[in-house]
């Protein structure tokens, strides 16, 4: 017995308000570097289950509880948007994190080279940005050495959350798509364009991308950024150990961070 990490209606599959969505044959069945063989394509019937282990010698309740699980990630056999006609926006917001480029330019590589998608902008210095400033137009000469760059060209910022000036932006800039990459505050906005695009029934699909150095999304191994930020703690832990050993009684102390979880000091020691 499973059922989804929450109710139905609330999953985030706007086709529960929007029922005669139609849907296009996925482009990468006609690209030249893929040949998509069984298995190839994710359905819908297709989860990941939250808890995966178990003791058997215990004992069940009657009946069992249902299992939570999520939907898979990947490639559907089926689209809902049509890629010459599709308008995609892409926005952080928050504090920065090691990687935060490489994110915004796969993005763009992948939906511009896999998908055939040619509207992609990127939304300037987060969430006020969608009713402040133009969108920049990208592309893969433009995000073509993001990747070897710090901080975040979008740039990015933290507050300036304005609901309703938000989707009126999202509407009248006819965005199909909109990737947002933060942390939990910005991923809790999210949900709440989400609810507000159910509400007004656009044909509007909202993605979070989740971006905590800390490590501490579930079911997640690794987040981007993560690795660079325990390097950089070895090297502070390694500097500090050098200190201590040639004083007297000498003694290293690094404070790192980690929110709610000790990621980065488990894996850095």
């Amino acid at each position: 017995m499973f059922r989804q990490s929450s109710d139905s209606e609330d999953s985030g599959d706007y086709t529960h308000h929007l029922p005669n969505l139609k849907t296009f044959p996925n482009p990468l069945d006609r690209n030249q570097y893929y040949h998509p063989s069984d298995g190839f394509y994710i359905s819908p019937s297709d989860i990941i289950l939250r808890q995966i282990t178990y003791d058997l010698s215990g004992t069940f309740p009657t009946p069992p509880p249902p299992h939570l699980a999520y939907h898979c990630a990947g490639p559907r056999k089926q689209i809902f948007f049509v890629p010459s006609m599709t308008s995609v926006a892409i926005v952080t917001c928050g504090g920065l994190c090691p990687g935060l480029n490489t994110v915004i330019r796969e993005l763009v590589v992948g939906l511009w080279e896999l998908y055939g998608i040619r509207q992609i902008y990127g939304i300037i210095v987060g969430y006020r940005g969608f009713y402040s400033f133009e969108p920049m137009a990208l592309n893969l000469k433009l995000v073509e050495d993001w990747h070897k760059r710090g901080s975040s060209v979008l740039e990015t910022s933290r507050g300036g959350f304005d609901l309703e000036k938000i989707d009126n932006a999202i509407r009248d800039r006819e965005f199909n798509q909109v990737y947002v990459i933060g942390g939990d505050g910005t991923i809790s906005g999210a949900v709440e364009i989400f609810n507000e695009i159910r509400r007004r029934k656009l044909n509007v699909s909202i993605a979070g991308i989740p971006k905590t150095v800390d490590n501490d999304v579930g079911i997640i191994d690794w987040l981007f950024g993560f690795q660079t930020v325990v390097e950089m703690a070895q090297q502070a832990i390694s500097a500090a150990h050098v200190e201590a050993e040639s004083a007297v009684n000498g003694i290293g102390l690094v404070k790192l961070m980690g929110h709610s979880t000790g990621h980065i000091a488990l894996y850095a020691t």
